[in-house]
């Protein structure tokens, strides 16, 4: 699709990056929604990493990251708020058992909620270019199975890891059959 249509979106949502990062900064949170609150504090949390890019959000917006090169810091920091936010409130439950699985495993928490997000990130890429329902049931079983991993393996197994659950149904019936 023409990037002409995203631009002006991308524009807002930098702006707004940008308003949560000054707001942060400054140490006045509380005059933010909960959810903004909780996203400067992440931005604050990674600012070792992404200090240009959240300073400069309202400069940078027409800036396209390339995926296979470059991190976008924004939805970087929106993953991680949604992974914290599946632990904290324990929806789906799976993800909070996955999250202290990896607790016990040695990792810290942000590794724990990062790789929490790297699963997560897998599913909402599939979804955008499939057009399809979040596969809810599917993401539950994958934290179910992926719980008992060690930590490094668990990027490994991500990258041969299907999304699609009619991908997964299809290679079990071929097993089965063949």
């Amino acid at each position: 699709m023409d990037d002409s249509v995203f631009k002006p979106f991308r524009e807002i949502n930098r702006q707004h990056f940008h308003e949560i990062w000054e707001k942060a900064q400054k140490g006045e949170l509380q005059s933010l929604t909960e959810e903004e609150q909780h996203l400067g504090k992440i931005m604050l949390d990674h600012s070792d990493e992404y200090f240009n890019q959240f300073e400069f959000a309202d400069s940078l917006a027409e800036h396209q990251y390339d995926p296979e090169t470059e991190t976008n810091p924004f939805l970087h920091v929106t993953i991680h708020t949604i992974a914290e936010k599946q632990v904290q409130d324990r929806n789906p439950i799976e993800a909070f058992q996955f999250y202290n699985a990896m607790l016990r495993n040695k990792c810290s928490k942000h590794e724990a909620i990062h790789l929490l997000g790297n699963i997560l990130v897998r599913y909402i890429f599939h979804i955008l270019k499939e057009k399809k329902p979040f596969p809810l049931d599917h993401y539950r079983k994958i934290l179910r199975d992926l719980k008992s991993r060690k930590p490094g393996k668990i990027l490994q197994l991500l990258e041969d890891m299907e999304v699609d659950e009619e991908h997964e149904e299809n290679e079990k019936r071929a097993d089965s059959e063949g």
